[in-house]
């Protein structure tokens, strides 16, 4: 009896150093692949928009972005008025859809200056948590088509000569959780030369940054400036200043600006005003973003 007790004894043991042993094995293996796992840095921005500008964000593959934006202001006392609230009002409807994490299409129509706007985006980099890569890049590809007379703009009869194509590439880096910056250069070709400036070529820099105020809440601001051009009748640089509210896939955008229109190539290039809180400088804009995921993510 002893003797099969010593039996059952050593045979216990053995057992328990062998699983101590492949415990320790599986979590040395484990432990490599953390090791050499590379994390990628979430969320540098909450959404894709600054407040008017692209941001690096591009959207999980299969989800839909539906997007409504408006903008109101008032004009100078010495024009006519409407009497109630705001005297203009300009709006956005439009939707992006990510065909991969990476890839990003969109199309919209604005209201009040007729704009048919579209874009391609691409995620080119992506920025690592370890800092290996410190930063991320996107591509942007996007065509807009004049439709419409406004604020004196003429323009040409062709249809065909009333587009604007711009290029962007977007730099950004997340520094903490409360902070990420981009950079943006940006090449703008419209087809016919602009009455104001008599050329068809421009060069921009974009600036913007978000800086994250509370759990779902984060102040924006983005400016953009034109090389070669004097600020005053040929237009002013374009500016913004908001406050981002998210919740799931819900996200509300409040900004001040001096911009009237929402795509890439107006809003930088066609703004009258310069940014002041006097009637007809300063345009309030509203935006509601809604993210429906068509695709379910597969666990991995």
């Amino acid at each position: 009896m002893n003797r099969s007790a010593n039996i059952i004894f050593v045979f216990v043991c053995f057992l328990g150093l062998s699983g101590i042993r492949a415990q320790d094995s599986l979590l040395d293996i484990l432990a490599k692949e953390r090791k050499d796992t590379t994390l990628l840095t979430m969320a540098t921005f909450k959404t894709t928009r600054l407040s008017v500008a692209q941001s690096v964000e591009t959207r999980k593959k299969g989800a839909l972005q539906l997007y409504f934006g408006t903008r109101y202001w008032n004009i100078p006392m010495e024009e006519p008025r409407n009497s109630f609230l705001v005297d203009r009002f300009s709006a956005q409807f439009g939707f992006d859809y990510a065909f991969t994490d990476r890839f990003t299409t969109s199309f919209s129509v604005n209201t009040f200056d007729g704009v048919l706007n579209g874009f391609l985006k691409y995620r080119l980099l992506r920025q690592t948590d370890d800092n290996k890569v410190p930063f991320g890049i996107t591509a942007l590809q996007s065509t807009s088509l004049l439709t419409r007379e406004y604020n004196g703009i003429r323009l040409p009869r062709m249809q065909s000569d009333r587009f604007f194509f711009t290029q962007q590439l977007i730099i950004a880096r997340k520094f903490n959780r409360n902070l990420s910056l981009q950079i943006a250069p940006t090449y703008i070709h419209a087809t016919w030369p602009q009455p104001t400036l008599g050329r068809t070529d421009f060069f921009a820099l974009g600036l913007g940054g978000r800086y994250r105020i509370g759990k779902h809440t984060e102040l924006t601001s983005e400016y953009h400036w034109v090389a070669n051009r004097d600020q005053g009748p040929e237009g002013y640089n374009s500016f913004a200043i908001g406050l981002n509210w998210e919740i799931g896939d819900v996200t509300m955008q409040m900004h001040m600006t001096n911009t009237k229109s929402f795509d890439e190539a107006s809003s930088i290039l066609l703004t009258p005003n310069n940014f002041n809180f006097e009637d007809g400088g300063l345009h309030i804009g509203v935006n509601a973003i809604f993210i429906l995921h068509l695709k379910k993510q597969k666990l991995k």
